[in-house]
């Protein structure tokens, strides 16, 4: 009887090693999800749920775009587009991701949607000094004029449901440069949701009571992800990967981190 060939041994731990190697290591040869090599995220300048501040865009909704990805094993990347031109941007292929958004009747086939992530409310205000000031509804607004952020929701809402005049709407390209335009007195009112109005007066360094709420303009929205509706496979996931990073406790502990 020959005696066992230390190598044959040799060979076959190395085997097994390898075997269990295997089904222990990643995937590193596996394809892409989807077959997507990574996701591009468009963004809405909407503070501070996404903004651009030394050269990376930030906030709640682009921390969670990167977390999501990350989940998903794609690499991620954000650009910043104003509003009405995301929307077209959106429409470029699947694997784009247009953020935060607010879910309106005349979107609902634009997108899937994916979230909500949180409760969207939109104020109009005064400047707390003015208390001259009243307001007597939309019929009545005489000569007063309302600072409201191009291309909104907000903006469409005052044009379509509240029927302001253009002409008494000062149109701003920011939520900053809208507050600097209530404090310079160019307008009566400024209509705008109530964390960018947070934010953008601590921005300016501006006092916390700066401004008093004169009615809810609209309470019943929410802040949203979406996707191209031909991505159907790739909003399921990211709805999947959502709720995961709720359930980890992710999702608040970013809240907190942007003071919403």
């Amino acid at each position: 009887m020959r005696p066992p060939d230390p190598s044959a041994s040799r060979r076959q731990c190395l085997q097994v090693l390898l075997g269990a190697g295997a089904m222990a290591a990643p995937a590193w040869g596996a394809p892409p999800p989807l077959g997507l090599d990574r996701l591009l995220g468009y963004a809405n300048s909407l503070p501070p749920l996404s903004f651009e501040e030394g050269g990376r865009v930030q906030g709640l909704f682009a921390d969670l775009f990167r977390e999501m990805s990350a989940q998903l094993g794609l690499p991620a990347a954000i650009e910043i587009q104003p509003f009405l031109r995301l929307q077209q941007a959106a429409m470029l292929g699947p694997g784009v991701v247009a953020f935060p958004l607010v879910r309106l009747p005349e979107r609902e086939e634009m997108y899937l949607w994916i979230g909500p992530v949180m409760r969207r409310r939109v104020m109009l205000y005064r400047l707390s000094q003015r208390s001259d000031l009243e307001f007597k509804g939309w019929a009545r607004l005489g000569s007063a004029q309302v600072v409201v952020n191009k291309g909104t929701a907000t903006h469409r809402k005052l044009l379509e449901d509240f029927h302001v005049p253009p002409a008494q709407l000062q149109v701003s390209a920011n939520y900053t440069t809208a507050l600097r335009m209530l404090v310079a007195g160019r307008a009566e009112f400024l209509a705008m949701n109530e964390l960018a109005a947070a934010w953008a007066a601590r921005q300016l360094g501006l006092a916390s009571d700066l401004l008093r709420p004169v009615m809810e303009l609209d309470g019943e929205g929410a802040y949203w992800f979406g996707v191209v509706p031909s991505a159907r496979a790739l909003a399921q996931l990211l709805q999947e990967s959502l709720e995961t990073l709720r359930r980890q406790g992710r999702v608040d502990v970013l809240r907190r981190q942007y003071g919403v």
